[in-house]
């Protein structure tokens, strides 16, 4: 692969993880409700496995202090390394936990725990990576920010070519007590391949040049808030903007959907990968566009039909509207999602860019 190739994939390969273990969680909650929380009604157990889930979200804004922090004094591809290996293999270790019926409550106490370490390993990929290309391509930001944000739909799409599979051929009874765990477990092969991918890039050429410059900063936080803090609120204003309805149309909907029995667990797999289909034909779409025609434009009207399509989303129930509201999601999301993490990275100095990007983007989520 040639150099610039290599900075994509290795851009890429860290967020792929981030939404691989994102689908996986949310498509195996039912399964791994039973697991950890068997004493209680299924629905309960469902709210439970949704609040663990969403835990990983409260040390996110810790994580990207930290690593931003340390990406804005040492570099971009040392701390993508770290960030890395840490929501890799906490993801990779979910699969390896016993059930409740074995260790009592000390269960829910592993998983919680891998819950946090994830999200703190994750505060820190999402600004890192998008940097490690944007400060390496200087032209045609919002196109070559459509690799990284198109990693939303891989993620999606290689964990439904894992469970699909699973659903499909091997009993319910399988998928309860091991199966859900195959998709966690193969987060290790990911992790290696992207160690393998990150060793080989060099430093991003624009940090470079502001060490030469002598312009790296001891604390560059304190910079951040004390000069850039209105910045900070126009990149949570716009990553938000998205990361909401994601949310909603990918971790929610499927769940309540299936937890009403309008949809079986697999038409929520299938619903899924077509949004991620759709999701990286869009975000490519929408990256060109922003290039031609502007970033603020764009995430506006994709905002605007993102908020046209809630409301109907949850009272027209069956896997037809399943369909359609997870494709127009997918429309929409993929159109705001490139320019609005060009837009974020190009609004914040080099010397607090890796803070302000990761700051913007986790306290959004």
């Amino acid at each position: 692969m040639s150099e610039k190739t290599d900075v994509i994939a290795a851009s890429m390969i860290g967020t792929i993880i981030e939404w691989y273990g994102i689908f996986i969680f949310s498509s195996g909650a039912i399964y791994i409700a039973r697991t950890f929380y068997p004493n209680v009604s299924a629905a309960e157990a469902l709210l439970l496995t949704l609040l663990t889930f969403a835990l990983g979200f409260v040390t996110r804004p810790v994580g990207a202090y930290v690593f931003g922090h340390y990406g804005d004094r040492l570099g971009r591809k040392k701390i993508l390394l770290l960030t890395l290996l840490i929501s890799g293999i906490s993801t990779g270790l979910t699969g390896l936990i016993p059930s409740e019926a074995s260790i009592g409550v000390m269960a829910i106490v592993l998983l919680v725990i891998l819950r946090l370490v994830l999200g703190f390993g994750l505060g820190g990929e999402w600004g890192g990576a998008m940097l490690l290309t944007l400060e390496t391509f200087k032209k045609r930001r919002g196109f070559f920010a459509s690799f990284i944000q198109s990693t939303v739909g891989i993620g999606l799409l290689l964990g439904t070519a894992i469970f699909i599979p699973l659903v499909y051929f091997l009993p319910s009874s399988f998928m309860y007590s091991i199966g859900w765990r195959i998709p966690f477990l193969a987060s290790f092969v990911i992790v290696i391949v992207g160690v393998f991918i990150r060793l080989k890039v060099k430093e991003t050429p624009v940090f470079e040049e502001e060490k030469k410059k002598n312009k790296v900063l001891k604390s560059p936080e304190k910079e951040l808030f004390t000069k850039h803090w209105k910045k900070i609120i126009v990149g949570t204003l716009l990553a938000g903007s998205s990361g909401n309805f994601f949310y909603f149309a990918i971790s929610l909907l499927p769940v309540l959907f299936e937890d009403a029995k309008e949809i079986t667990v697999l038409d929520g797999l299938i619903g899924t990968a077509i949004f991620g289909v759709l999701d990286i034909i869009f975000v490519f779409i929408g990256g060109q566009l922003s290039d031609k025609k502007g970033r603020r434009i764009l995430i506006a009207g994709a905002n605007l039909l993102a908020l046209i399509i809630l409301f109907p989303s949850i009272y027209l129930v069956g896997v037809d509207y399943f369909i359609l509201f997870l494709s127009l999601f997918a429309v929409a999301h993929g159109l705001s999602y490139s320019p609005l993490g060009a837009m974020i990275s190009e609004i914040f100095p080099t010397n607090v860019r890796y803070s302000g990007n990761s700051a913007s983007y986790q306290y959004s989520q």
